[in-house]
């Protein structure tokens, strides 16, 4: 059964992987997609039931959010079909590949020249991930990802001092924001 036909929720789908993770047959490609669409179907059912609750941004209003932690929970109350974009150095472009950030290898970088267009979903998707297996340091060793870890706007291998400072929402399309940090 490949999980990449399926639409956004299918609770038989859900029922099938849970019997192959019992027997042992389950892989972790299986397992990770159905997460994701379990995460999604939650935040969607959130949403329909409490959207006061989500506090969402007005429209352009910036929310604070410069570690890990908090921007997925500021991402998650977002529609996730909503494109994003990031800005560096004055000017929005797509996020392309994540890893290690140069100037803290501890610390994670996402790159400001995206080829492809990325939702919210995507890039949750990719966070996620990160939070459950941590970072590759730029110069090696592995270093977990907590709440409290650094988020950073460069292209591989440059000091950018362009930290991840807020989300913001312009005309439907979700702006991870930065500002100039010396390190």
């Amino acid at each position: 059964m490949d999980t990449q036909e399926l639409s956004a929720f299918d609770i038989n789908h859900h029922r099938y992987v849970a019997r192959q993770i019992e027997t042992g047959r389950a892989t972790s490609q299986t397992v990770e997609s159905s997460h994701e669409m379990l995460l999604a179907e939650v935040e969607r059912l959130t949403y329909l039931v409490s959207p006061a609750k989500l506090k969402q941004p007005a429209h352009g209003v910036p929310v604070e959010a410069s570690t890990f932690g908090p921007i997925i929970a500021v991402l998650a109350k977002q529609p996730r079909n909503a494109s994003v974009v990031v800005e560096y150095l004055g000017r929005k472009s797509r996020p392309g590949s994540m890893g290690s950030y140069r100037g803290y290898h501890d610390e994670l970088r996402i790159e400001p020249n995206g080829r492809e267009p990325r939702t919210v979903a995507d890039l949750l998707k990719d966070l996620r991930r990160f939070r459950r297996n941590g970072i590759t340091g730029y110069k090696g060793g592995d270093y977990p990802v907590t709440d409290n870890t650094g988020v950073w706007v460069a292209e591989y291998g440059e000091n950018s001092h362009q930290h991840v400072s807020g989300v913001r929402v312009d005309g439907g399309v979700v702006v991870i924001m930065t500002e100039e940090r010396d390190w």
